[in-house]
């Protein structure tokens, strides 16, 4: 089967900067988007876990756990913590391990594919507050710290073993990939119908509850989850949309930079909303 034509359309050539290097010519001009993956395509998803990460930036003064949400088959949630390491050691949750499972990070896979450019293709289109260099931000940018633990883990985690499969790496369609990347300050807005109370209130973090808790997750206890706690639950929930076919994916597909140690561009999902009608899923906005 010829993966590059049955999961990939081309979108016409575009020149993305000048000076772009000859290494990422023929692939920034190709523009490749991924179509056409239904739920056929994808495989039974009943028995299948969805694990949503929210990052937090691992060279700040006072570091924290990442918060971890699990949604089982059932969309049953679950919380964990994930004490951030280069490696990607136990980042896999013990509820997930030994199941099949899609993860879905928030925060970038990789760095900008041009020289010179300040921001990922797939940053623009969702309006991500950070944008990611071509280069590894210096110390004491805003998100510097984030962006360059999150390019650094999605690096080595898709280049330590079989394990993760990033969606659209050397040519990973939807049917296959576990980790993707997502963004879930915009999907929020495309869940809610109103817009939402600042998530760190208690009346933003009670709304939050409400929406997810529509979208058919179940939460372990009547306690309030936090707000970054709610951001990983929605990622998480994010997966299961994209395992179902009912997913968008914005940007350029990812290539290894192995001299940078870095991905570079890559793809940020975002879920379709709700009462979307399955017509063509996994289509670019652009």
């Amino acid at each position: 089967m010829d993966i590059s034509t049955r999961w990939y359309g081309a979108a016409g050539a575009t020149v993305i900067a000048a000076g772009i290097t000859a290494r990422y010519v023929s692939k920034w001009r190709r523009r490749r988007y991924l179509r056409g993956a239904g739920p056929r395509d994808r495989g039974p998803t009943g028995s299948r876990y969805y694990v949503g990460l929210d990052l937090t930036d691992p060279f700040a003064g006072r570091t924290r756990p990442c918060d971890v949400a699990v949604l089982g088959p059932d969309l049953d949630c679950t919380f964990e913590k994930w004490d951030y390491k280069p490696d990607g050691s136990g980042i896999v949750p013990g509820r997930a391990l030994g199941r099949s499972f899609i993860m879905a990070v928030d925060g970038p896979q990789g760095l900008a594919g041009a020289p010179g450019a300040t921001v990922r293709e797939s940053e623009r289109l969702v309006n991500a507050p950070g944008r990611t260099p071509y280069d590894l931000p210096e110390p004491g940018k805003p998100y510097s710290g984030f962006i360059k633990g999150s390019v650094l883990l999605f690096y080595r985690l898709v280049t330590s073993g079989s394990r993760f499969r990033l969606l659209g790496l050397d040519d990973v369609p939807p049917s296959d990939a576990n980790l993707i990347e997502v963004y879930p300050g915009g999907a929020w807005k495309i869940v809610s119908d109103q817009p939402l109370p600042p998530k760190r209130t208690v009346d933003g973090r009670s709304a939050r509850v409400e929406v997810l808790s529509s979208l058919g997750i179940t939460f372990p206890s009547s306690d309030l989850p936090t707000d970054d706690q709610l951001d990983a639950a929605l990622a998480a929930w994010t997966a299961f949309r994209f395992a179902q076919g009912m997913a968008k994916i914005e940007g350029f597909s990812p290539e290894i930079d192995h001299a940078a140690g870095a991905v570079r561009e890559g793809f940020v999902v975002h879920p379709l909303p709700p009462d979307a009608e399955l017509e063509e899923p996994y289509v670019a906005s652009v």
